[in-house]
């Protein structure tokens, strides 16, 4: 018995490592968020089964949220060839995303006048229907989401700058993230997280176009 072994059957293989940089980026970011899909419909599906609803939200967070991780790092990385500072921490990513890509490159007079000139096919894109600053909002709930109002802890409201929240649900003091009762509306987090990935998937398409030939 092995943990990877290759039986040759195309049907039930997975193959990988065939892909570029960018290929293997994109296929992050999808995989973690059809992964986190399917495991929604599977809770609904279950409806009256508890133990899916209670258990099922931890994976399903984690993988939308490390969806979003990836997206950002990818819109980067397709503008710089690099990954950016800022590791997991959603709201470091998305300042860098902002300034660094979309202020200056997309939201540029300056630099889609170049690019309309380097182009022979030319498309002028536009973030106006995109309200980013209520996006970030949508980012600061995603990374602070064990934070109350009625319970002001530092410690724990910033713990998810490193992504564990919802891996682990405790610190590495034994502390656990969430202290009080929690309820999330399935069909509410999947339509958020839809509006989320989506947004940043367009703004992708954008900076692939404007840096293709």
């Amino acid at each position: 018995m092995k943990v990877f072994n290759d039986t040759g059957n195309m049907t039930q293989s997975a193959h990988f490592g065939w892909q570029n940089e960018d290929m293997a980026l994109y296929g992050l970011r999808e995989g973690y968020k059809n992964s986190a899909d399917e495991l929604v419909k599977i809770v609904l599906k279950n409806g009256s089964d508890t133990r899916k609803l209670d258990t099922y939200v931890f994976p399903i967070v984690f993988l939308y949220r490390h969806s979003i991780e990836i997206s950002l790092k990818h819109i980067y990385f397709r503008a710089y060839g690099a990954f950016p500072k800022g590791r997991h921490d959603l709201l470091t990513l998305w300042k860098i995303v902002e300034e660094k890509v979309i202020n200056k490159f997309i939201s540029s007079d300056d630099f889609v006048e170049q690019v309309r000139k380097c182009k022979k096919r030319f498309i002028k894109y536009s973030l106006n229907g995109i309200s980013l600053s209520k996006f970030k909002l949508l980012i600061q709930e995603l990374q602070e989401a064990n934070q109350r109002d009625d319970e002001v802890n530092l410690k724990n409201a910033q713990a998810d700058i490193k992504a564990q929240v919802w891996r682990y649900l405790m610190s590495v003091d034994g502390e656990l993230f969430f202290k009080y009762s929690h309820s999330i509306d399935y069909v509410s987090l999947k339509e958020s997280m839809d509006y989320m990935y989506e947004t940043l998937d367009f703004i992708y398409v954008i900076i692939d176009d404007y840096f293709s030939s």
